[in-house]
């Protein structure tokens, strides 16, 4: 494929996206069809299933684009000590996450149930968590009887379903995450716990 011809495969699907994401801001997720992004965009409905397999699977697609929006963060989250990298990092997710509060079980599902299925490969999140996991766990801030891959989806699964909980109770993001996020770190770290800031 020739480069322009691939620069206009990437234009096209982030047209999509754009377009997606500023209609069910406006509208709701349930209130957009495809026929409207389609419409809205400028392509045909062929386009759209060329780029998102479902409506839904444009949720992946922002998941991804959180994820890469974060890891320019990364190196600083990593210069901290490994607690406070951890929780600056889930911080700064859930401020990004909350502008968008109305995408919360979207995102969720995404994550969690995102296509392709099992893969092998760590999603976006698990992409983002995991180099300050290992750092907490190589620097004995968290336990050493843990995956790197455990310990992530132990915290990520906690983190998802809290902000589900809190979408639920009409709580911000920061609040309905904050304790579980403690006691999911609690349960991570190390029965005799070193000094660790």
């Amino acid at each position: 494929m020739s480069n322009i011809r691939q620069e206009q495969k990437v234009q096209t699907r982030r047209k999509i996206f754009d377009t997606a994401l500023r209609l069910f801001r406006s509208q709701g997720v349930d209130a957009t069809s495809v026929d409207q992004i389609v419409k809205a965009a400028g392509v045909s409905k062929g386009s759209f299933f060329v780029h998102f397999p479902t409506k839904n699977a444009i949720f992946g697609a922002y998941v991804d684009w959180l994820t890469e929006s974060l890891m320019p963060s990364l190196p600083g989250w990593l210069t901290l000590a490994p607690l406070p990298g951890l929780q600056q990092a889930v911080d700064t997710l859930t401020a990004v996450v909350e502008q968008d509060r109305g995408f919360v079980l979207d995102i969720v599902q995404a994550e969690l149930l995102g296509e392709p299925w099992d893969d092998g490969q760590p999603t976006a999140l698990q992409q983002l968590f995991g180099p300050l996991v290992a750092r907490a766990q190589a620097t004995g801030a968290l336990r050493h009887d843990l995956t790197t891959s455990q310990a992530v989806d132990h915290l990520l699964s906690t983190y998802l379903i809290a902000m589900v909980w809190g979408i639920r109770r009409g709580e911000s993001l920061r609040t309905a995450v904050s304790l579980p996020m403690r006691l999911a770190l609690d349960g991570v770290r190390p029965c005799h716990p070193e000094v660790h800031a």
